[in-house]
């Protein structure tokens, strides 16, 4: 297959370093000079943040604020080469994990009941796999499945896939959130449970949680919400006044909840917390070993040794952050949301997915390529986020976003792209080559191809290099 889309260019983009910067292929055999590698590495730094900084990005960067940054890695770096496991050197684990879990449960109205993971997947998989397991034992469930709107994100596919769980993905309604009843018809008796998102990650929307898990107590199953996304910030929306459809565990038939606490949390990378509406659930999760030759072995998931840096750092976040603070950050980030969704609305040739809260998705007229905007975009500075099935961008408003000034020139800056994509109308648009492609077996197994490439060099794998 040919280059097309420029997947050479793609590839060599991501190793931006190698005529700047001494490659390393093995350990040097004398130790080089911290200075000189802490320079290097402050110097990757600060050229990476520019685009994030001038508030030009699309999540990702959730606080922006790099001296909340350097605190928490401060707090970090205390406890960065404490194992959690070893909980009789660092009692302090079982302090901050356990008020962290408190706090969120808290904010999410719940039990109390929970664990910290490493970030949004791991939360995800990490439900599946109790599910299976409860399924498992108390109805005799031998072929799981679970059913979820198309939207859900696609760790629970990776999760699935490794579980051996079956994945049924039901359609959505006109106003993009999941159809209710279609999922009711997916259900059978090896159904281990429902999901829903608040909000989902391609547009931002909140599901009709109330009737999904209705229908889950209806059925006898568990019911999964899904605001990894939203977990940490939809609370403060509502507090503020603004109308939040209720989606954690004040509604019955809720059974667990993910949010991570690397997102809106404003903790650092990779923090996350599942919470379970009673303890006999979470119990599923746990492996312990009694006969080991190692002696007794007990984990809580699928971690092992973990740094407590992490759950140092997370803790630390929310108590110098505080409900002034999230609540001001809240109010922000919706006023600039808002902003952006008016604006969007007011060009005739876009269209505003849903009714969205903090993160806005939104298409082209039929005649318009979206990509063809995002390559505007792209040249004028700016970085979406691309989605598929349909064609659309979504711009997920953070705290950097809230800066003077940042909406009106995007709504600026998208304009003109419109005024782009119109100019160059049926011309092939580079940041959307691959979207579009899938859908079909070949198409699909082309672009697994193509990816699978991708990862191999993000992993220092030449392309081609391995391979017959």
């Amino acid at each position: 297959m040919s280059d097309t889309g420029g997947l050479g260019a793609m590839l060599e983009g991501l190793y931006p370093y190698r005529g700047t910067y001494e490659s390393h292929h093995e350990v040097p055999a004398s130790p080089v000079d911290r200075a000189a590698v802490l320079d290097e590495i402050t110097r990757m730094a600060k050229e990476e943040d520019a685009q994030g900084d001038r508030g030009t990005v699309s999540g990702s960067l959730y606080c922006g604020d790099h001296e909340h940054y350097a605190f928490l890695g401060e707090v970090f770096s205390v406890f960065s080469h404490a194992n959690v496991l070893q909980r009789d050197m660092y009692p302090s684990a079982t302090k901050f994990e356990g008020e962290i879990i408190a706090m969120t449960s808290n904010l999410l109205h719940g039990t109390g009941i929970g664990v910290v993971t490493s970030g949004g997947s791991e939360s995800l998989i990490t439900a599946l796999y109790s599910y299976r397991e409860q399924a498992a034992a108390e109805r005799g469930v031998t072929r799981p499945n679970v059913v979820l709107p198309t939207t859900a994100h696609v760790a629970l596919q990776k999760g699935a896939h490794w579980m051996g769980i079956e994945v049924r993905r039901a359609p959505l309604t006109e106003d993009y959130t999941a159809d209710v009843d279609a999922m009711a018809g997916l259900i059978d008796d090896q159904t281990i449970a429902l999901v829903g998102s608040a909000g989902d990650y391609g547009h931002g929307l909140i599901d009709p949680i109330e009737r999904i898990a209705a229908l889950a107590q209806e059925r006898g199953i568990g019911m999964h919400v899904d605001g990894c996304l939203g977990g940490w910030l939809l609370p403060w929306v509502e507090r503020l006044g603004y109308d939040v459809p209720s989606w954690d565990f004040r509604v019955p038939g809720v059974t667990s909840i993910s949010a991570d606490t690397h997102k809106y949390g404003y903790a650092l990378k990779g923090s996350s917390v599942l919470l379970y509406r009673d303890a006999e659930l979470r119990r599923r999760q746990y492996f312990t070993a009694p006969d080991w030759p190692g002696g007794l072995y007990l984990s809580p998931g699928f971690a092992g040794s973990r740094s407590n840096g992490i759950l140092a750092s997370t803790w630390a976040a929310m108590l110098v952050t505080g409900e002034s603070g999230y609540l001001a950050a809240a109010e922000k980030i919706m006023r600039t949301a808002r902003a952006i969704r008016d604006g969007i609305r007011a060009i005739p040739e876009l269209a505003v997915i849903g009714d969205p809260t903090f993160l806005v998705a939104f298409q082209a007229a039929a005649d318009l390529d979206i990509y063809l905007v995002n390559d505007s975009l792209v040249a004028q500075g700016w970085r979406m986020n691309s989605l598929q099935l349909p064609p659309a961008l979504h711009f997920c408003v953070t705290r950097p976003n809230t800066a003077d000034g940042v909406a009106e020139r995007f709504l600026e800056a998208l304009r003109a792209a419109v005024d782009y994509a119109t100019q160059h109308r049926g011309e092939p648009a580079g940041t959307g080559a691959m979207y579009g492609f899938g859908g079909t077996p070949q198409g699909d197994a082309t672009i697994n191809m193509l990816m699978s490439t991708v990862l191999d060099a993000m992993h220092g794998l030449a392309p081609g290099a391995g391979t017959d």
